[in-house]
């Protein structure tokens, strides 16, 4: 009886992980502007991988400019992770921060699937939200 309700702990578990994990890949933002990757386990995480508009026009890199931390406003804006510390439950991502480095801020942030291939990204800070689709790519 023990041993039978460790089993089917077990496998909740790792189905749980498995639909968690389902967020890993590559998406597109929007406005298809963007393609940002999705990776972890624990928590989840986004890096943008790709800009249509990734250079500036000498030809150098975006730089993360408005960045909060003067530390990193030297580096490249791909590769910035723009979203992180989302937590898996009941199927939504919750509990993360979303940096927008347009505006160099960071909200609260929460994922759900519309579908296999689209997700809804809402950020709040305050009373205000918006929300954005990906495509996955």
């Amino acid at each position: 009886m023990v041993a039978t309700s460790l089993l089917f702990c077990l496998a909740l578990a790792a189905f749980s992980q498995r639909q968690a994990d389902k967020i890993h890949g590559i998406w597109i933002n929007e406005n298809k502007t963007m393609k940002i990757e999705f990776s972890g386990s624990e928590t989840y995480s986004a890096k943008i991988v790709w800009m249509a508009e990734a250079k500036d026009k000498n030809g150098q890199p975006l730089l993360d400019a408005k960045n909060p931390n003067p530390a990193l406003r030297k580096n490249a804006l791909v590769g910035t992770v723009i979203i992180y510390g989302l937590q898996f439950e009941n199927g939504l991502y919750k509990n993360g921060k979303i940096y927008a480095p347009r505006r160099g801020m960071i909200v609260n942030g929460s994922v759900r699937f519309l579908s296999d291939n689209k997700l809804e990204i809402t950020g709040k800070k305050g009373l205000m939200s918006n929300s954005q689709i990906w495509t996955r790519a």
